[in-house]
């Protein structure tokens, strides 16, 4: 019974992860066919357009990493489970694991301070959208992918 509930609430966080990767490609291509627009037709552009489409390109990239890491389609270097046996495979999936949780929360840490420097500092994006609001996805992204791997390493899942 718990492992069906957890199922359907990793289910339904991948929905999730799925709608906001859409929308923001949606939002990418939309806001680059007005900017396209603009210019050819009327001349003009959204001085900030760039640095948007930029920082939606980030947030596109790191939303499907998160999503990548859920559903086991990351880039994958494997040079060492072929060469070993069948019975330890478990073990090189689960160091597998670890590394990369942990290697994904050393950035999500550094990432973080990097944030509040810039939160600290108090620069700008574009416009009036300060820059550590725009970058606040790097430290979340990688948090929640060492969460995701450490919940493999746990529940042993598959890779």
């Amino acid at each position: 019974m718990e492992n069906h509930v957890a199922t359907k609430i990793t289910g339904f966080i991948q929905k999730i992860e799925e709608l906001i990767v859409a929308f923001i490609l949606v939002a990418i291509l939309a806001f680059s066919m007005l900017q396209i627009i603009l210019r050819n037709f009327f001349d003009s552009g959204i001085i900030w357009g760039e640095s948007l489409l930029r920082i939606l390109v980030l947030w596109l990239a790191l939303g499907g990493a998160v999503l990548a890491s859920h559903q086991n389609k990351q880039i994958n270097i494997d040079v060492l489970s072929r060469h070993i046996a069948e019975k330890y495979q478990h073990i090189v999936h689960g160091l597998s694991n670890l590394f990369t949780a942990v290697i994904c929360f050393i950035i999500a840490w550094y990432s973080l301070l990097f944030v509040i420097d810039e939160y600290q500092v108090n620069s700008y994006a574009f416009e009036n959208v300060p820059a550590w609001i725009t970058e606040s996805i790097i430290p979340v992204a990688f948090l929640l992918m060492s969460i995701r791997y450490l919940l493999k390493l746990f529940f042993r899942e598959a890779r």
